[in-house]
């Protein structure tokens, strides 16, 4: 479209006469899309080549459209908006600038954002706007990267709302540090009370609580001093509404190459919750522990007060028996063997709940100690029921490892002597002690194990009765049984007192078994204590 036959006039000081084609040159050579409009015929008389580099248009399809790009735009209500821009056109004023945004369709189908510059190039011989001039550009990317930050920054403020945090930003020959909107927040401030979203360090540091800011500012030039990447404190604030806060912060350090510092960027996230938890959880702790310790004690002494005259009754039933069996009587001897029998089992009663109790006692110390000598020392223990059952005992490479022996020695026979117990009719009992080392998916697998820590997976399998897999956990409870008296004896707190030992050194127990397919007990032990802890 030429601009030969439009009249140009440059304004002073620096005049010049340039002719429509010089004008139309300066023009073409520009990066932007340049139009011109004419307000009273409602059509472009002038676009310059640009277009067909941004919208794919020659100046022959355009020249078929009728000399506007009317048809080719996207707007929800399109008359309006064309006629809101040609209102415009028409009441600009010498060196007013008019700025609009559209949406237009590319040739190849695309929508294209282009944003125009209109300013008054020529009036008509009644004074009235003629032609417009408009400079447009393509922002179609410029917007999209526009959005995309605006919805990167709205995540970023929920995310710091959502997790209570903030982040801040410190840069070589800057004044301040920048803050995000949600440290202001953590802090107790209003961020729109901060435009530039910049303070001092002096700024933050009268939030610090004073008995932490010492130790705040010395960590702060161990860093400088050390040049270290990343620094992570622990500190409390109270912010600007009075509250008391624990804030943990977490930085990067960038240094030039001439050692200095360049460019810090922090994370501060409010952990007051946390600790508020952590600190009942410990309230709970010391108030748990101090109520096991009494339960403790009390089964002790109260266990220990009771064997004496459990005693003179076990000693008096039998003299009695002894003694005056003729003048008892059948009905007389057999009231006299109930009690003893009675007395009996609840010494073996007192029995075990002393050795519960003295399982979190520790009163023995830690030491390296052979699993393979403590089982053997237990088979010797039991050489008599094994013999008596025709029982066959296997008994893996078994690892050293650090424990009390007492305790391992009470758990392996306590697990034994089950297994030849809960035996089936007419069957040889065939009881299996293996171990090996525990792998990481198991380690992982088991919340009340340490991932970092060696841990030894040990077993103690049998061909017995087994159990339903329902009571799988309900068979480490105390003074719970599956059987009756009159079936097994016992009294209850043998796989209790197995899970204590366990867990007092830091393990894991579990068992397995099916109905007539015999039960496996499997255990986790560390190979060293302080490790696990």
């Amino acid at each position: 479209m030429p601009l030969a036959e439009i009249p140009v006039a440059v304004p002073n000081p620096f005049r010049l006469d340039l002719t429509g084609k010089q004008v139309e040159r300066l023009f073409q050579i520009s990066p932007d899309l340049v139009y011109i409009i004419d307000v009273n015929l409602r059509k472009m008389v002038f676009i310059s080549n640009r277009v067909q580099d941004i919208l794919g248009y020659t100046c022959d399809d355009i020249q078929q459209m009728g000399g506007s790009l009317i048809s080719v735009l996207v707007h929800p209500d399109l008359n309006r908006f064309v006629a809101e821009i040609y209102q415009r056109f028409a009441v600009l004023k010498e060196g007013e600038t008019a700025k609009f945004t559209f949406e237009i369709r590319h040739k190849n189908g695309g929508i294209r954002s282009i944003r125009s510059r209109a300013t008054v190039l020529t009036y008509d011989e009644n004074g009235k706007n003629h032609l417009i001039m408009n400079v447009a550009e393509d922002v179609t990317d410029a917007l999209a990267h526009e959005m995309d930050l605006q919805k990167k920054e709205y995540q970023i403020n929920e995310t710091e709302v959502i997790f209570k945090c903030g982040s801040w930003e410190w840069q070589k020959n800057e004044k301040g540090i920048r803050w995000s909107e949600g440290l202001f927040r953590l802090m107790g401030l209003a961020p729109e009370a901060y435009p530039d979203k910049s303070v001092t360090r002096a700024f933050f540091e009268s939030f610090i609580v004073p008995e932490d800011l010492a130790r705040v500012q010395n960590y702060s030039k161990m860093v400088l001093v050390e040049k270290n990447d990343t620094f992570q404190i622990e500190h409390r604030i109270i912010d600007a509404a009075g509250n008391l806060k624990y804030l943990t912060l977490r930085a990067r350090c960038q240094y030039g190459e001439d050692g200095r510092l360049e460019r810090v960027i922090g994370v501060a996230a409010d952990r007051t919750e946390i600790e508020t938890y952590q600190k009942e959880l410990e309230r709970r702790l010391v108030a748990l522990k101090k109520s096991n310790q009494d339960l403790e004690q009390f089964a002790y002494v109260a266990s220990h007060d009771l064997q004496e005259p459990l005693r003179k009754i076990i000693a008096f039933g039998e003299r009695l028996d002894k003694k005056y069996k003729e003048q008892l009587g059948t009905e007389g001897q057999f009231f006299v063997e109930r009690m003893t029998n009675a007395a009996y089992r609840m010494n073996g009663l007192i029995e075990d709940l002393l050795t519960y109790s003295r399982v979190s006692r520790q009163t023995e110390s830690l030491t390296f100690i052979s699993l393979e000598e403590v089982v053997k020392n237990v088979i010797e223990d039991l050489e008599v029921k094994i013999q008596d059952k025709n029982a066959t005992i296997i008994i893996d490479k078994l690892p050293t490892i650090e424990a009390r022996q007492v305790q391992m020695h009470q758990l392996f026979l306590n697990l034994i002597e089950n297994a030849l117990k809960f035996t089936q009719p007419s069957v040889a009992p065939v009881v299996a002690v293996k171990a090996r080392k525990a792998n990481i998916q198991e380690i992982k697998g088991i919340m009340q194990l340490n991932p970092h820590e060696t841990y030894y997976r040990v077993s103690v399998s049998d061909n017995g009765i087994g159990f339903e897999p329902e009571y799988a956990e309900r068979i480490f409870t105390i003074f719970q049984r599956l059987h009756g008296r009159s079936e097994y004896e016992g009294t209850g707190l043998g796989l209790a007192i197995c899970r204590k030992i366990v867990e007092s050194n830091h393990g894991y127990i579990e068992a397995h078994g099916n109905v007539g397919g015999g039960a496996e007990f499997i255990f986790y032990l560390p190979h060293r204590q302080h490790e696990a802890r």
